[in-house]
């Protein structure tokens, strides 16, 4: 008698990503030690009238969910350069690498990161490439980038208030919850930057050292 072997928590999720996106399949790469997602994904408008279709593949770590897959689009359709956001092998950038950081230190679902991130990305490339512009706002590049995510998405209050909090970050100063905020809005932290403060932690001592030398350059490049 053979007993069925259990299937992992991808196997799982991916029946779901099968319902919503039939053309996309999976296998298991022992040679890199990934997930391999490939097929073809129809992009349609928000009335359901068909747009285009890519060939893409998604390579996703055998830790998932607590890890960011990579996805690349093999079509050819988008132009290979940065201001498209799509590198010279196709590897998409769908968002400020700290914001999907943050979201895999809690798990990325990958059937919500398909509809949310990869669908997105594409639907925003096809009317970019229709209206010559995306459809809403897009990060900065390189280190700009960086900062417009500290600034936005964890809404620190400015470059200089983003580098001392990396700062304390890295040399592991306590803060307490009933202490001022860092950012010096005379708040307790509590009800200010506290979680910010503990997504950075979530990032690791070499991302957190690696964002602020390169805030730090580039404001002493702007100075």
């Amino acid at each position: 008698m053979t007993l069925n072997k259990k299937k992992s928590v991808f196997e799982k999720d991916f029946a779901e990503v099968k319902e919503r996106f039939p053309k996309l399949t999976y296998g298991w790469d022992k040679k890199s030690n990934l997930w391999v997602v490939s097929g073809k994904l129809d992009i349609c408008d928000i009335a359901g009238a068909y747009w285009n279709t890519f060939e893409i593949m998604i390579l996703v770590p055998k830790g998932y969910p607590f890890c960011v897959p990579v996805v690349i689009e093999r079509s050819e359709i988008i132009p290979r350069n940065i201001d498209w956001h799509v590198s010279p092998e196709g590897i998409c950038c769908l968002d400020a690498k700290q914001s999907l950081l943050a979201l895999s230190k809690t798990g990325i679902e990958l059937t919500d990161f398909i509809a949310e991130k990869v669908y997105t990305f594409f639907a925003n490339q096809v009317y970019r490439l229709e209206s010559k512009k995306y459809a809403g706002e897009e990060y900065a590049h390189h280190t700009a980038g960086i900062i417009q995510y500290y600034l936005e998405d964890l809404k620190f209050p400015s470059v200089e208030k983003t580098v001392a909090i990396l700062q304390m970050v890295l040399r592991k100063d306590a803060l307490g919850r009933n202490e001022k905020c860092p950012c010096s809005s005379g708040l307790k932290s509590k009800h200010c930057h506290l979680r910010s403060i503990e997504t950075i932690k979530s990032f690791g001592y070499e991302e957190i050292k690696s964002d602020l030398e390169k805030i730090t350059c580039y404001l002493a490049g702007a100075s």
